[in-house]
């Protein structure tokens, strides 16, 4: 800094920049109060993943009364009162998937059971011939009647409630991205559309054991292929527990990977603003 001020003062030094500029600030900045300690950084951000990149101290204030104040691991061990679960469950297994699809083939293909108006759908689905029954699976579509068809064969008709609403819902899995699709296109890839209820099947399983585990667990989100939680937290349970839970029942319930951490700077944020 031009003439080694001993302190600096910066507000919101990094918004509106891109990835690379934003990484660049942070380490100018980290060189200069860390690294080589020239000078003291003050600096006011909305970004809890860049004060806990560059701050020693961290204030936060809300409504402009300073809440709280301490280094990131005190505001957590102090304000955090929960961790955060993030389960990644196995993928689909191909077999599994291509059992689903044969069988719901037949059961669309079982003519005396449906009524005039799915054969209808039938032939406008399945493209490019006469012979439905010869079509590829690859080749087939679902129309939002074949869904709930479908749905209602297997006996689970609310499993579908998320992709065939009129206003996308988050499901935690991709069924909000599904329903999009079905009202674009008017119908949904069976394979694509199979490949959805396996997958919604592994975290209703899931969902339901660490409801029924960790009791005022609540569903957070998902983050890609994961999904989230928060676990209550206190003298009652530990982690240990936690993960010895977890890990006793990882096979059963089809975990591919999990993670427990503390609740993070953006949670605790949220929950100073939220309480005003």
């Amino acid at each position: 800094m031009i003439g080694d001020p001993p302190i600096v003062i910066l507000d919101e030094p990094s918004t509106g920049m891109d990835p690379v500029a934003k990484r660049f600030i942070w380490d100018v900045i980290s060189l200069l109060s860390t690294r080589q300690a020239k000078c003291a950084v003050i600096l006011t951000t909305h970004s809890m993943n860049e004060a806990q990149a560059l701050c020693t101290r961290i204030g936060i204030m809300v409504d402009g009364k300073l809440r709280c104040i301490g280094s990131p691991q005190h505001l957590k061990s102090r304000y955090g009162n929960h961790l955060e679960l993030e389960v990644k469950p196995t993928e689909v297994c191909p077999e599994e998937l291509d059992d689903l699809c044969q069988k719901i083939q037949e059961i669309l293909l079982d003519f005396p059971n449906h009524r005039r108006s799915i054969f209808g759908d039938l032939e406008t689905c399945i493209i490019g011939s006469s012979s439905l029954a010869s079509k590829s699976i690859s080749e087939m579509s679902l129309t939002r009647d074949m869904i709930i068809l479908i749905a209602r064969n297997f006996g689970n008709e609310d499993s579908i409630q998320t992709i065939i609403s009129s206003k996308p819902i988050s499901d935690g899995v991709f069924g909000e991205q599904l329903a999009e699709q079905l009202i674009r296109d008017g119908s949904l890839p069976l394979r694509i559309f199979c490949e959805w209820w396996l997958a919604k099947q592994k975290f209703n399983l899931i969902d339901s054991f660490i409801l029924a585990s960790f009791p005022g667990a609540i569903f957070n989100g998902c983050n890609g292929l994961s999904v989230k939680y928060q676990l209550p937290y206190g003298e009652d349970s530990s982690l240990a527990d936690i993960f010895g839970h977890l890990e006793n029942n990882r096979k059963k319930l089809g975990i591919e990977d999990y993670s427990i951490g503390q609740a993070t700077l953006e949670t605790i944020f949220n929950d100073f603003a939220t309480a005003e």
